[in-house]
């Protein structure tokens, strides 16, 4: 249960906050998300999370209803009201109310914006237990670069996949490697890593870039182009990305053990960089304050 909740700038219990029927969110899940991971009482990332929102609200044309500079504060003090650390800061924005149900755009939208705030067991990094995953057909819409609302084809993937047994689903388009329902996939194939483009077809991870950024800061060379499905099955390691999971790695998919069944040296070297990474940056900010 989210630990706090602000709705159209009323701080208030999640459980008591309230949209209209006629809300476009409601109605047709239109609207844009962020997930934000917070630490020691800070966002994390968060200009990176703030500058992809932004292109997702240009991408579906609605209008940014804050300045980046009272974005900041909004997530800053979600994470000051919830208590919670570690914590997830979810944004959500949508196109706000419509007079009648019809897919036409109200002529000047009035956007419904929440945040919410709560605990993140995941980013406490006492349990990371590897994940067993299955393969399915990237069957969603063409434009996974948009962090939309619309969640309905990744709940079916990912639901198949625990119906399975499984943690969740690798997706392939086309045998074609994309992403998992809500991370991005990287592979090790020898010293090197290797991911797909971003392009439209898979979601901009703001920790899968800077994962990457950190592994060639550390002399890990990175190719980022299309990945066969061979190349996921013959990986010697596989490893999921995102704010959710930071850098998570992979044993099985498809019921065939990854490399050696077990958590790999090149996930363990990234794992290292990204936790370094989280100390410097929360030391310099401590040292700015």
């Amino acid at each position: 249960m989210p630990a706090v909740a602000c709705l159209n700038g009323v701080w208030q219990a999640p459980e008591s906050a309230k949209v209209s029927v006629l809300d476009r969110g409601f109605l047709f899940g239109d609207g844009i998300y962020e997930v934000i991971p917070a630490y020691r009482g800070k966002p994390f990332t968060l200009e990176r999370h703030l500058r992809r929102l932004s292109r997702s609200l240009s991408e579906v044309g609605i209008p940014d209803p804050l300045t980046a500079d009272d974005w900041q504060a909004l997530v800053t003090e979600a994470v000051t009201r919830s208590g919670e650390d570690p914590a997830y800061v979810y944004v959500q924005v949508t196109r706000g109310m419509t007079p009648i149900r019809h897919h036409e755009y109200p002529d000047s939208p009035q956007p419904t914006v929440l945040v919410m705030a709560y605990e993140a067991p995941n980013l406490r990094r006492d349990n990371i237990r590897p994940y067993r995953m299955i393969t399915c057909e990237d069957f969603r819409w063409q434009r996974a670069d948009i962090k939309t609302t619309s969640l309905m084809a990744a709940g079916l993937l990912k639901n198949e996949a625990l119906r399975r047994g499984a943690d969740d689903v690798i997706l392939l388009r086309e045998g074609n490697l994309t992403e998992a329902s809500a991370s991005n996939v990287i592979l090790a194939l020898g010293d090197k890593l290797v991911t797909p483009v971003r392009d439209n077809l898979i979601l901009h991870g703001i920790t899968r870039d800077l994962v990457l950024e950190l592994a060639v800061r550390g002399g890990i060379p990175v190719e980022e182009r299309v990945v066969r499905e061979f190349e996921l099955r013959s990986a010697d390691e596989i490893i999921i990305t995102s704010a959710g999971h930071e850098v998570w790695p992979v044993i099985e998919v498809d019921g065939e053990a990854v490399g050696n069944g077990e958590p790999g040296v090149m996930w363990q070297r990234l794992d290292a960089l990204f936790q370094d990474y989280k100390k410097e940056a929360f030391a310099a900010s401590s040292g700015s304050s």
